[in-house]
């Protein structure tokens, strides 16, 4: 067992001793001493045995060496480093100077990657893009491809002092390219006949490779493509990311949401009144401390409750919502100057209290089920309209909560708000509100991509009418043309059905805004047909019912309507089996994705409500598996993350975009190992 290092040979032999150097470490040659991150490089690097060389049969470089010269000299001024050297020459070639030599050079460093995979015999292969011209460095990335290695390195820099080493991770052998290992004698400076033969059977099978997949997705009979880069698998990743399942195991949740967790994901439903988890209220409860103070100094009658009354005052979860609203109408401040006191007043004790006072016998997940839209939405009484009374409670919100999505990997976040809801008491005009939840998105917009939906409420008349004004008087404003993309009918079902609010919507529908419809989540499928048919939804909310009707589920693929299903809260509002709790969900309906997914329907995974269900968009698939019977492939998981990319409410070339970023996020994690 043996190390090996590549590199081609170029006119600066020096940058050779530069790439040895990050391998095989040596007090008395070290350059990148002053290179913080090169100790850690060098933990994940093994001591190379062997350098192998790759060159032209040059004559006299313009430093007045030849190859045999430039060896001799690498050889002596390596001597410190302990390693043995050979190098292979192309006979004959003195330089690449036309196409044939190049195909030639690119042959011979083919032959000799494979030829070193046989020889290191349960070692490690290193190649090295640092020296050579820019086709030879192109020739290696392409060995490496086609072959593997155990690390892909580069050195940056034009002399000893600026050299920078780079790591550019592992990179797996392509299964297709199964070919019989060239054979070299074992001579230190070997001269190599030009030939380009084995080039050719390359090119040859790396073309029967793309029919093979044209075919392959034929007899899949995939008629919705994943995304484009898995198709570049070998043949058995493929079928390895179709048997993988998720969601079956207790004991691989940990491995599989760490999966997860690295994959890049959209979130396509989630209200921004909904998404602080319990100790992201204490927080904000907390932080709002200060204007409760300023407030407290300027109304005597607010400063007296706060001291005197509320001490004495003990509101259940259920009346919560009644309480801030009585309360802040009575004493003549907005509501979050009543919520945020008594939070703080219920988590002396410690921020933990705020958990069971709000879900009670509910901390269980397996009881967590099943609970009903009403019951469900009291459970975000703490938060809402009734926090989001402010400008700065609202800059905290939805600062936090995009932090949260870019730690979990989320490309693209569509933020459903209520601007209206939060002006009501507070007085602070809609359109402010809007533009500094615009202002937040654009200072995020390098990290995250975002999109901002107003929700229209089924329980007012008159939302559609005031949404619609408002988005008039901010229409030229820069910033809230970047970020505003359409409109979101939600509420409870059984309140008003789409047929009634056509008329209202038809403003919108003039505008060509994108139109996003709760339904079919605890109510009949006849709701979604009005959704499509009446409101002319281009994605439905939930659409849990959608298969109760046949006729329209092909509707959908037709049309190509994209579905937000929202796995924890489906399973906490309407109920439904999960693998993890057989006992106690085995008596439930089975969750209807896997039906939508074979029937090639454009179904996402979002969240909902994240901090009413304690998730996040990694969890949401996750749970989207448990939910699943016999759980879903990690082919399935990557299918439900490209309809989120690709049924996201975002401008045509952005779009494209965005899709690419999610293409190039999975080329990392294909060159990890990871896909």
């Amino acid at each position: 067992m043996k190390n090996i290092l590549i590199s081609s040979l170029g006119a600066k032999p020096e940058i050779i001793e530069e790439t040895l150097g990050l391998f095989n470490y040596n007090e008395q040659m070290d350059y990148y001493c002053s290179l913080e991150n090169v100790s850690a490089m060098r933990s994940k690097l093994s001591h190379v045995d062997e350098m192998w060389l790759i060159s032209t049969d040059q004559e006299h470089t313009t430093k007045g060496l030849s190859a045999e010269e430039s060896f001799l000299k690498i050889k002596k001024d390596c001597e410190p480093y302990d390693v043995k050297f050979r190098i292979f020459v192309l006979k004959g070639v003195q330089d690449i100077v036309s196409e044939k030599s190049a195909r030639q050079f690119h042959d011979l460093l083919l032959r000799i990657v494979l030829f070193a995979h046989n020889c290191v015999s349960g070692g490690n292969l290193y190649l090295s893009l640092a020296c050579g011209r820019k086709t030879m460095s192109t020739d290696m990335q392409d060995a490496a491809y086609c072959f593997g290695c155990d690390q892909l390195v580069h050195v940056l820099g034009d002399n000893v002092q600026s050299a920078q080493p780079i790591l550019l991770g592992k990179v797996s052998r392509n299964e297709i390219l199964n070919m019989e290992t060239p054979l070299f004698k074992n001579e230190e400076y070997l001269l190599c006949d030009p030939q380009i033969d084995f080039l050719e059977k390359i090119e040859r099978k790396k073309q029967e490779a793309n029919y093979f997949f044209t075919s392959y997705y034929l007899n899949e009979k995939e008629t919705r493509s994943n995304f484009h880069i898995l198709y570049t698998l070998p043949p058995s990743k493929i079928r390895q990311l179709k048997e993988d399942k998720l969601g079956v195991d207790k004991k691989k949740k940990s491995a599989e949401l760490n999966w997860l967790r690295q994959l890049p994901k959209t979130d396509l439903h989630c209200h921004l009144g909904g998404v602080l988890w319990p100790k992201d209220i204490v927080s904000v409860a907390r932080d709002n401390e200060y204007y409760d103070n300023v407030t407290a100094s300027s109304i005597p009658e607010y400063k007296e409750w706060r001291e005197n009354v509320l001490p004495t005052i003990n509101v259940e979860m259920a009346q919560l919502k009644d309480f801030c609203k009585s309360t802040a109408l009575k004493l003549g401040v907005p509501k979050n100057n009543i919520l945020s006191p008594y939070i703080r007043q219920l988590v002396v004790s410690g921020d933990d209290a705020l958990l069971p006072f709000i879900y009670g016998g509910l901390c269980d997940e397996s009881k967590f089920c099943g609970i009903g839209i009403e019951k469900y939405e009291q459970l975000g009484d703490a938060q809402g309209s009734s926090l989001l009374d402010s400008l700065n409670t609202i800059c905290f919100t939805l600062d936090r909560f995009l932090d949260k999505c870019i730690k979990e990997n989320v490309k693209y976040v569509e933020i459903r708000c209520s601007p209206l809801n939060y002006v009501k008491s507070s007085g602070v005009p809609a359109d402010k509100i809007v533009l500094q939840i615009c202002d937040i998105l654009q200072r995020k917009r390098e990290k995250i991509h975002t999109s901002l939906i107003f929700i229209v409420s089924r329980h007012r008349d008159d939302t559609t009418t005031e949404y619609v004004e408002l988005v008039k008087q901010l229409k030229g404003n820069l910033i809230f043309e970047e970020f505003f993309r359409g409109f979101d009918l939600a509420g409870n079902e059984g309140v008003k059905s789409p047929e009634e609010l056509r008329k209202s919507f038809l403003e919108i529908m003039k505008e060509c805004y994108n139109i996003t419809i709760h339904a079919g989540e605890d109510q009949p499928v006849d709701n979604i047909w009005q959704a499509v048919y009446h409101l002319n939804a281009e994605r439905i909310g939930h659409g849990l019912t959608l298969e109760d009707n046949e006729d329209l589920l092909s509707k959908f693929l037709q049309r190509g309507i994209g579905i937000e299903m929202c796995p924890s809260s489906n399973y906490q509002i309407v109920g439904f089996k999960d693998n993890y709790y057989p006992k106690e969900t085995g008596g439930l309906k089975q969750y209807p994705l896997k039906k939508y997914l074979e029937k090639e329907l454009l179904v996402s995974i979002n969240t909902d409500d994240p901090g009413i269900s304690l998730t996040d968009m990694t969890h949401e698939l996750h749970k989207a598996a448990r939910m699943t019977e016999g759980g879903l492939s990690k082919w399935d998981i990557l299918q439900l993350l490209c309809n989120g990319f690709r049924t996201a409410f975002y401008p045509y070339e952005k779009k494209k975009e965005l899709i690419r970023i999610a293409e190039n996020s999975l080329g990392e994690l294909i060159k990890k190992g990871l896909l």
